[in-house]
């Protein structure tokens, strides 16, 4: 590590250290922080909409709980580690095993679990937009549970060497064999069943429905050119303009998901030459500086890709969706403001008028007593002419 990157330059240690800064302290703490508040904001919304399918719904409501987690655990993990390097005053504790193992192991299982319930959304609008009859059957409410539940324990699975790697990663010499071997079962895991498998599938996922969303477009022109040239307005062309804008709801819905996988398939990318290089390491190089330093910048960058991932997803919601960016208003008291302002006027112009219940003359305590006949008179003010004055000595008992 005390080798120049190049002639003239700083060691590769210094080197890798100045982009881990750059890249996880001074770009990737912000987009945390962001994306914390953003999926946070993520969860009300969908919370609060009720034109979404429900499985849809609950599928996003669950990936923006796993993102806030993701992002608050990589920040406890990813910025003790960067501040160490610079002579941190809790350096021991922020790299000792009982804090790492946890942390580290919950980032991993959280960014397996995300990349997978990603794919599961990915899945559900391929089948709903190729295959809309036999979709819809498939994908009811338990399904979803178990696609979800399934995720979770194999996101668990799938990272059981690394936490097997962690746990004995310090026991002494004679487990090295044993720590070597988990730790390219980590690599293998990491690479193909957490990365590689995921982004096929997606890539797949994104090509068919963006193919199948063509096709419905053009269909969906072609029948309302024959629609508005053959037939008169009549009640079925209010009902098919109904069932028109149903589908066109769902086809947004459809599109604005593809953004996010897209955007997700995107940012997943940098993690490919991380897993490339993890698989043919013990092969190739496992010693060399070059091996080092490019595995290192590359982590670095995939892991800014991963909390982009999580960040991003509110930013499409808001630009895409107008009913979004309505229920945000509302939710920052924008609406509410104007409202309070409108029952405010409203309350001046009423005062001094009667409530409903309460009577019209109110008697004091010097005024006479009123006859029980007038007592089952029932005035209102607007029945008494400004005009008029009521004498009160007829009305004496």
């Amino acid at each position: 590590m005390l080798k120049k990157t190049w002639p003239g330059g700083p060691t590769n240690g210094a080197f890798l250290d100045y982009n881990r800064f750059t890249l996880l302290s001074v770009v990737g703490l912000p987009v945390c922080a962001v994306g914390v508040v953003t999926s946070t904001l993520s969860i009300c919304l969908f919370c609060r909409d009720r034109k979404t399918p429900r499985n849809t719904r609950k599928l996003l409501i669950i990936t923006s709980l796993v993102d806030v987690q993701f992002l608050l655990f990589s920040m406890l993990y990813l910025q003790p580690l960067t501040f160490c390097r610079m002579g941190f005053s809790w350096k021991h504790f922020f790299k000792s095993p009982g804090y790492i193992l946890p942390i580290f192991s919950l980032v991993n299982i959280l960014e397996s679990l995300r990349n997978w319930l990603v794919v599961v959304i990915g899945v559900e609008r391929f089948l709903l937009v190729c295959f809309p009859f036999r979709g819809k059957l498939w994908l009811n409410g338990n399904t979803t549970n178990c696609l979800i539940a399934a995720c979770f324990g194999f996101a668990i699975v799938v990272r059981l060497p690394l936490i097997a790697y962690l746990s004995i990663e310090n026991a002494g010499t004679k487990w090295s064999r044993v720590v070597s071997w988990l730790y390219q079962m980590h690599s293998f895991t990491d690479s193909i069943l957490v990365t590689v498998i995921p982004l096929i599938i997606l890539i797949f996922c994104s090509l068919r429905i963006g193919r199948g969303l063509r096709q419905s477009d053009r269909f969906r022109r072609e029948q309302t050119e024959q629609h508005v040239r053959y037939t008169a307005p009549s009640e079925s062309n209010r009902a098919r303009t109904s069932s028109t804008c149903s589908v066109v709801r769902r086809v947004k819905l459809t599109r604005g998901l593809l953004i996010v996988i897209v955007t997700f398939t995107l940012f997943m990318l940098p993690m490919v030459p991380v897993s490339i290089i993890q698989i043919i390491s013990h092969h190739f190089f496992p010693s060399s500086c070059v091996y080092y330093v490019t595995l290192h910048i590359c982590s670095f960058v995939a892991a800014l890709g991963s909390q982009l991932n999580s960040m991003a997803n509110f930013f499409i919601y808001i630009f895409y969706w107008r009913k979004y960016r309505r229920m945000l208003h509302r939710m920052l008291a924008c609406e509410y403001t104007k409202r309070v302002r409108r029952q405010e006027n409203e309350l001046k112009l009423n005062i001094g008028r009667p409530l409903k219940g309460d009577p019209v003359f109110a008697r004091r305590k010097n005024e006479p007593k009123i006859s029980p006949l007038a007592q089952k008179l029932e005035w209102s003010l607007s029945d008494i002419p400004k005009a008029v004055d009521i004498p009160h000595d007829g009305l004496n008992a």
